[in-house]
């Protein structure tokens, strides 16, 4: 006893509910895919933010150092030019006052009281603290802050020595250890003799000039003098005066350029120079600070601006983190959703849950990914659809129903395991003599085949016969895969010489057409005198006996064309045309996977150069044959695309397409044009075409032109086209 075929939605759904349940069996993980794609965006977005802010304050550090690099340099300018200034100052007033004949009179005289008279005028002229003047052996004469001082000998002193020497001098000097000063050494020159004296004019550096500095420069500013131990004392500073300060300051021969120090817990960056006498000795000198935290401040306003922009930028990200993780996730919910639907068998693309395929329309490839798997869902629907026919048709009849069996004038067609074997008008008795036992023929004749065949193939029973040969179930013991096996009768090949090694082209031919909607061919063999061939085996039905029940549904109907017309495409980008398509020789698996069987007939396209057959040499059935092909015209692209409209339109209808009374009757009325239709100049583009009534009209039109100009085409317009 045969199994029942299973309807079309347990089958279909039975592979996907094994693969669904190992998928959704498990616990929902902990983490979901909108935490996780929330979690990683942010978590990338935030890391980015702390390298950016990190970058931004090393910059920011290294500009405030730049800053105080050239702040400091300014700042010791900046004092270099102050004492310049004071010493022209000093210079320019002591040159003018020495010029005065009453006053070199009295320095050439030697009259001390009158000397010192002028010492109080010249610093009260040249704005000095005191000012002294020597004789022409640098022997004071008198000092203005030192009234009773006189006789001390300075002709060594290098200040004074160059004067003597008529030129001016000046240079820095330290008195009672921490007082620095300023002078500039003017000599006394009578006109015609050698200078009779010196007058020296000295300015204190004092708090004065250190805070006109700081004014300046906006830096801090400490001068320091060297005591008669050689140590380092603080003469005036724009700082307060402590030990901090004080070991900042530089000994003799060593340098204060360029270094960072804190004083009372503020950092600063500190550069100095020396101070000399007109000999070159160093007396003391000056450092310039500048507080690290006043460059800093105006850095901190960009630092604040910075982690609000920060800030706010994590914010953005996170909300675009959010809705990119609802963008993504919304649709694969949907997805996995429709997923666990289509494994109970519900191939709806309606709702599926917070979202729907339907919605899922964008531009990407979550939206491309939308439209796949929405096409998936359709094809599996109409599968389903086309499966519950065959699954109606498998299941047996009462007595009597009309349409049991072909009529006696149809060509036989017998399917079992969705093989179609079609040949010869036969009987009904002989249809009837088809079992499960194989018939018992003679070796030479297509005797009773051997259990074991070439070795590899078991034959187990009978399911089908037809005008050249048997067909048996059988299977491949090499492989272990149940197989069709078809024998072939040997008159049909006796009668050709040529018969087998065009048979062997062709299932070469058809062994290059490789796709789920063709059936394979396998091989080609012999044994004990009789050649068989073996290919896939298919369980279902065919659509002959399909159309003898009446129309098939629209959507069915669609599903067919669907996968005919991809049977089509592949073997047409081959270069192969089927050359014979009809119902017979398209099978209904279980599933409802379409099978176009029999590419036996087909031909390699022959070049349009080639020349054409003979007229009434034609192969395949008339009735589903175009016009050109009746007339001895080549098998080509456009004629599968016209045989298959006209099987198209017979399961729309269940009306043969043989409608006349004689065969000739029949090919007279096919070859004649309708009379108000007329070929168009330009191939057919179907953009307007949104039905399949319409499409059946323009893949049988009677003039080639009229037709689809590839399977390619029809596919095209056939997604656009929605059952009813």
């Amino acid at each position: 006893m045969r199994q029942p075929v299973p309807t079309g939605t347990k089958v279909i759904s039975r592979g996907l509910a094994s693969r669904a349940k190992a998928v959704f069996a498990g616990q929902a993980p902990a983490w979901g895919l909108t935490s996780r794609v929330f979690i990683g965006v942010a978590a990338i977005v935030s890391a980015v933010l702390a390298v950016v802010l990190s970058l931004a304050s090393v910059s920011a550090q290294r500009a405030v150092d730049a800053t105080m690099r050239r702040g400091l340099e300014q700042s010791s300018d900046l004092v270099a030019q102050f004492l310049a200034g004071r010493e022209r100052s000093l210079a320019g007033g002591a040159k003018v006052f020495v010029q005065g004949p009453y006053f070199r009179a009295l320095v050439a005289g030697g009259r001390r009281d009158d000397i010192l008279d002028q010492t109080f005028e010249a610093a009260e002229q040249m704005a000095a603290d005191w000012v002294f003047i020597t004789d022409d052996r640098g022997t004071v004469l008198a000092k203005s802050d030192e009234p009773a001082a006189t006789g001390d000998q300075m002709g060594s002193v290098p200040l004074i020595t160059g004067a003597l020497q008529g030129r001016t001098t000046s240079g820095f000097g330290t008195s009672r250890d921490s007082l620095l000063f300023q002078a500039v050494a003017v000599p006394i020159v009578v006109p015609g003799a050698a200078p009779v004296g010196v007058l020296v004019a000295t300015r204190i550096v004092d708090s004065a000039l250190v805070h006109d500095i700081r004014s300046a420069s906006n830096g801090d500013v400490v001068f320091f003098s060297v005591d008669s131990r050689g140590a380092p004392r603080i003469a005036v500073s724009t700082l307060p005066k402590s030990a901090e300060v004080e070991r900042l300051l530089p000994r003799p021969g060593s340098s204060a350029r360029a270094s960072s120090v804190s004083i009372g817990g503020e950092s600063y960056a500190m550069q100095g120079n020396s101070l000399t006498t007109s000999g070159g000795e160093v007396t003391g000198g000056f450092i310039v600070l500048r507080s690290r935290n006043a460059e800093a401040a105006g850095m901190s306003g960009v630092r604040r601006s910075l982690m609000v922009a920060a800030l706010v930028g994590l914010l953005l990200a996170l909300g675009a983190a959010y809705l990119a993780a609802q963008r993504i996730a919304g649709p694969v919910r949907a997805f996995a959703d429709a997923a666990r639907r289509a494994a109970d068998g519900d191939y709806s693309i309606g709702a599926v849950g917070p979202s729907t395929l339907d919605s899922v329309r964008q531009a990407d490839e979550i939206g491309a990914l939308g439209l796949a798997f929405g096409a998936l869902l359709t094809d599996l629907r109409e599968r389903q659809s086309l499966a519950a026919l065959v699954g109606a048709a498998a299941r047996p009849r009462e007595p009597g129903v009309a349409g049991e069996s072909p009529p006696e004038s149809a060509p036989l067609t017998i399917v079992r395991g969705g093989r179609s074997l079609r040949g010869s008008p036969m009987p009904a008795p002989e249809a009837a003599a088809v079992s499960d036992a194989p018939p018992r023929l003679s070796r030479a004749a297509g005797a009773e085949p051997a259990p074991l065949l070439a070795g590899r193939f078991e034959v187990q029973e009978l399911i089908g016969a037809g005008g050249i040969g048997l067909v048996y179930r059988g299977v491949d013991r090499a492989l272990n895969a149940v197989v069709a096996i078809k024998f072939l009768r040997p008159e049909a090949l006796d009668a050709d010489p040529g018969a087998l090694d065009r048979l062997k082209e062709e299932i070469r031919i058809a062994r290059e057409v490789t796709h789920r909607n063709v059936v394979r061919t396998h091989d080609l063999g012999m044994s004990d005198g009789a050649h068989f061939i073996t290919m896939e085996l298919v369980e279902g039905s065919s659509l002959a006996g399909l159309i003898t029940r009446g129309p098939l549904p629209e959507a069915a109907v669609v599903s067919l064309a669907r996968q005919l017309f991809r049977a089509l495409s592949v073997a047409h980008a081959q270069g192969i045309v089927h050359g014979d398509i009809k119902p017979q020789n398209i099978l209904l698996g279980a599933d409802g996977v379409v099978k176009v069987a029999d590419f036996g007939l087909a031909r390699l396209v022959r070049r349009r150069d080639s020349r054409p057959d003979i007229a009434g040499a034609s192969v395949g059935t008339p009735e589903y044959m175009a016009p050109e092909q009746l007339i001895g015209g080549l098998a080509d692209e456009l004629t599968d695309i016209y045989a298959a409209g006209v099987v198209l339109r017979e399961c729309r209808t269940g009306i043969s397409p043989r409608q006349a009374d004689t065969p000739l009757a029949f090919v007279s009325k096919k070859l004649r044009p309708p009379a108000e239709h007329r070929g168009s100049e330009e191939p057919v583009t179907l953009s307007g075409i949104d039905s399949l009534e319409r499409l059946i009209v323009a893949l049988t039109s009677h003039y080639r032109d009229d037709r689809p100009s590839s399977a390619d085409i029809v596919l095209a317009t056939l997604q656009k086209i929605t059952p009813l």
